[in-house]
């Protein structure tokens, strides 16, 4: 039976739709089918598929793009078991292993099933009814409106902090160097069972990003307003504003993301290269 695979890419970057392609082409040629994104099949690549109406089997979602992209896959691919696999048009590209000019290489690895995975923990956050899966952070924070705000984080009924300032951010190890490590958290490597709370520009110069434990049952409280609208962010994907007093809970989530890997992740290689990318980008 053919293997099948799902594209899913970020219109807004010029490279994504070049890269699936080029990929879509290898993995015919050895026989794979691949389904996509409506507006990649309107470009000629794979047969139309929206993301909800996925097949049981698939192989693997292969994402182009950027870690955005790849985190606006993670909760459904999470919620199907389905593993991800990314392949890097982007700028930081931390989540996406696969090289966009090599995809014959790439079909391969998928086809063959030659990848490696990791399994990594997802945040279930629960506010005002609405349930949601987060792979890196969870972040309350001021939004538009240029005052302070209250923020108060509990772990498990105990208060960890309650920081006046920009908000508050709660992290997973794999979002440990995303918006957690800008705000000056730890960087925590994907094995340590961990959640990181950093307080963002707190005026308590005392407060000092905290390290909970994995299970750990956190609720995180703000009072928001019509005039001082609040800002949630899931990822840095899903924006809710907060306009009154909300209780935001975070726990374990029962889903993983699975992700694929062309070699076996090396953490802090991985962390060098992607900071010495970085810095050429602020040189440029």
């Amino acid at each position: 039976m053919s293997p099948i695979f799902f594209f899913y890419a970020n219109p807004y970057q010029p490279r994504s739709l070049d890269a699936a392609r080029a990929l879509f082409a290898c993995l015919q040629r050895r026989g794979a089918r691949v389904l996509a994104d409506p507006w990649l099949a309107g470009q000629g690549v794979g047969e139309g598929c929206a993301f909800s109406d996925l097949p049981a089997r698939v192989e693997a979602i292969v994402c182009f793009g950027g870690d955005g992209t790849l985190l606006r896959a993670a909760p459904l691919a999470a919620e199907k078991n389905t593993p991800l696999a990314g392949v890097h048009t982007g700028r930081v590209g931390f989540l996406m292993p696969f090289a966009a000019d090599a995809p014959d290489e790439t079909a391969e690895k998928l086809t063959q099933n030659a990848c490696f995975r990791s399994a990594f923990p997802m945040l279930e956050a629960r506010v005002e009814g609405q349930r949601f899966l987060c792979l890196n952070d969870v972040s309350l924070t001021r939004g538009e409106h240029p005052g302070v705000i209250d923020t108060a984080v509990y772990a498990d009924g105990e208060l960890v902090f309650r920081p006046c300032g920009d908000g508050v951010v709660i992290a997973t190890p794999q979002g440990s160097t995303a918006y957690a490590l800008a705000a000056g958290g730890p960087i925590v490597t994907p094995d340590v069972p961990c959640l990181v709370a950093v307080p963002l520009s707190p005026r308590e110069l005392l407060l000092r990003p905290t390290v909970l434990p994995l299970n750990a049952r956190i609720t995180v409280t703000a009072l928001g307003s019509a005039r001082r609208r609040l800002q949630l962010a899931l990822d840095g994907q899903t924006l809710l504003p907060i306009e009154k007093e909300v209780s935001i809970t975070l726990a374990l989530a029962q889903e993983q993301t699975l992700l694929l890997y062309p070699d076996p992740p090396r953490f802090f290689h991985t962390l060098r290269q992607k900071q010495s990318a970085w810095n050429r980008q602020m040189e440029e």
